[in-house]
């Protein structure tokens, strides 16, 4: 199973750190000008979103699935990566919306792949180049009905949205499963894993790749990870700095645990500072070499 770690501008540059690094980039979370060459280092893989959900929130920046594709592609810039590109979509993020208003969504998200599927007809992509359907609903019958519906388009790969706000396994699980027994294990990209225990078992089932944006969110959190075992902690910040963590007060550090990661193999103590955004930075550095272990069942 793969793990696509979020980038954004001011991140780590974490393909430096780990060649074997794939990225998720979003057309909305860049410049417009901006092309994934500008990396000092590039990624293994690449998976470029389509901002559906940033549209979703703000209507008037949307972008159709035409204009949507051509970022995407300029945005790649002609670089050989391995690389999946996400169709528009338009994701349920309304937990009031009612079954109408969710089967128009849907309904939106297939025209759209269908959109997408004519556009990719007019060019020759290359073979490093891999389109993926983003499959949405708000239960697992709704998302098999929408897994269907864009198998029946034809994509050699789909991806499975309208996770966010789910913190509990058993839920996560119940449509991830609705999902896998439309288009199977080896298609499935699953978006916006944040838990370990979820990650593990996705993989366990043969889950195509992950992708998280937890390492730099912990980190603007001054949450610190580490693995073996899998572990959170917060910081223990100076009086003068107001409580940032969510994580109780017992569970803070004053000194960093032992770790091999490259900022503290460099300087351990970096990986607590707070007040610079190079502090987060650092642990955000820090959060992605424990918790890419962690995911993959290894600490």
């Amino acid at each position: 199973m793969d793990f696509y770690v979020s980038w954004y501008p001011g991140d780590p540059i974490y393909p430096a750190y780990d060649p074997n690094c794939a990225l998720l980039v979003s057309i909305t979370s860049v410049a417009q000008d901006w092309t994934v060459d500008q990396l000092p280092h590039l990624p293994q893989k690449l998976l470029i979103d389509s901002g559906g959900y940033r549209f979703a929130i703000a209507p008037k920046e949307a972008l159709s699935p035409a204009q949507v594709w051509q970022r995407q592609l300029a945005l790649l810039n002609g670089a050989k990566i391995p690389t999946i590109i996400c169709a528009r979509d338009y994701p349920l993020l309304d937990k009031t919306l009612s079954n109408n208003g969710r089967d128009n969504s849907i309904a939106q998200t297939i025209a759209y792949a269908y959109e997408l599927k004519a556009l990719m007809s007019q060019q020759d992509l290359g073979a490093h180049i891999t389109p993926l359907a983003v499959i949405q609903g708000n239960d697992p019958d709704s998302l098999s009905y929408c897994a269907r519906e864009l198998q029946a388009i034809g994509f050699p790969m789909y991806g499975l949205g309208s996770l966010a706000g789910l913190r509990q396994h058993k839920p996560i699980m119940e449509r991830v499963k609705a999902v896998v027994d439309v288009v199977g294990p080896e298609k499935l990209h699953i978006f916006g894993v944040g838990v370990v225990q979820t990650a593990r078992t996705l993989g366990k089932m043969g889950i195509s790749s992950i992708d998280s944006s937890r390492p730099a969110k912990a980190a603007a959190y001054n949450e610190v990870l580490y693995s073996r075992p899998y572990r959170r902690f917060g910081i223990l910040e100076p009086p003068d700095v107001p409580m940032k963590g969510r994580i109780p007060h017992h569970r803070r550090l004053s000194t960093p645990l032992p770790c091999s990661c490259p900022v503290c193999s460099e300087d351990a103590d970096r990986i607590l500072g707070v007040g610079k955004r190079s502090n987060i930075r650092d642990r955000a550095l820090h959060n992605y070499y424990h918790l890419k272990q962690a995911f993959m069942g290894k600490g």
